[in-house]
């Protein structure tokens, strides 16, 4: 055997024998219509459609004395009459989360990822909201520490504690608004953001963050009464690239394959 092609295969067969580096996160999704919601959304519940990225939801809410708050399954386009809201459901069913009147009504649903994301992981999700009365959003967080803020409130959509691209992200009003999340490690300092608005208005914003993504938190504060001023979430997601020991097996397989090409070629022009 030609002893620079014995010597690529060795490379890329020894690949096969590397430990292989496992990604911190798990990789999977859930949405509201796996079987662990059939009876409702209730603190402690763990739910998974692929894959087991998610730990168990962290429930709560209060009603400030006055006001109404708490967590349901429900349909998003009951977000508007008509059923005019945005889509956002697996087989008609979503996460929902009210709070409604002003005094400290609150309702909060936080989950950690099953291992905080690596480099190249990505975590995304769908919300779903109407009016912008009171206070709404996402957090993300690392260990505990808000690293990115998106909030529906005061008229506006804005984006806060990131390390770019704060600020109001287009204010424009429409009933039937969703928008696409999602967050990307890019290093172990830090990564990078971007939201995709589609329903009645179409728009995108991205920007970065820093820290490395381990958890996050769903919220809604003192809005006013009625099912317009609900917040809906689902389809959350962790993916990730190939692991490194696939990477350069890929490689080395490649490299035969091409070396291989390249001597057939050579004799083919000999003949």
């Amino acid at each position: 055997m030609n002893r620079t092609l014995a010597t690529v295969l060795i490379l890329a067969l020894s690949t096969l024998s590397m430990p292989s580096i496992s990604q911190a996160a798990a990789v999977g999704m859930d949405d509201a219509n796996a079987s662990a919601y059939s009876g409702g959304w209730g603190n402690g519940s763990d739910g998974s459609t692929s894959g087991d990225a998610f730990g168990a939801w962290t429930l709560a809410s209060g009603n400030g004395g006055t006001g109404f708050a708490g967590h349901f399954i429900g349909d998003s386009t009951f977000l508007n009459p008509g059923n005019t809201g945005a889509d956002i459901n697996a087989s008609g069913r979503s996460f929902g989360m009210f709070a409604n009147q002003a005094g400290g009504a609150f309702s909060t649903a936080t989950r950690s990822f099953n291992g905080a994301l690596s480099v190249g992981d990505t975590f995304s999700l769908d919300l779903a909201a109407n009016f912008r009365n009171g206070n709404k959003g996402l957090n993300l967080l690392a260990g505990g520490t808000e690293i990115f803020n998106f909030n529906i409130g005061g008229d506006d959509y804005v984006v806060g504690s990131a390390a770019t691209g704060n600020g109001t992200i287009g204010s424009t009003y429409s009933s039937n608004t969703e928008f696409r999340i999602s967050f990307t490690q890019t290093s172990a300092l830090g990564g990078t953001w971007d939201i995709i608005r589609s329903g009645g208005v179409s728009d995108s914003d991205s920007g970065t963050y820093n820290g490395i993504a381990s958890s996050f938190a769903l919220y809604v504060a003192g809005t006013g009464g009625g099912d317009q001023n609900n917040l809906f979430a689902n389809n959350f997601q962790i993916t990730a690239v190939p692991e490194p020991a696939s990477l350069v097996m890929l490689a080395g397989c490649s490299a035969v394959i091409a070396f291989r090409r390249r001597l057939n070629k050579k004799a083919k022009a000999t003949v």
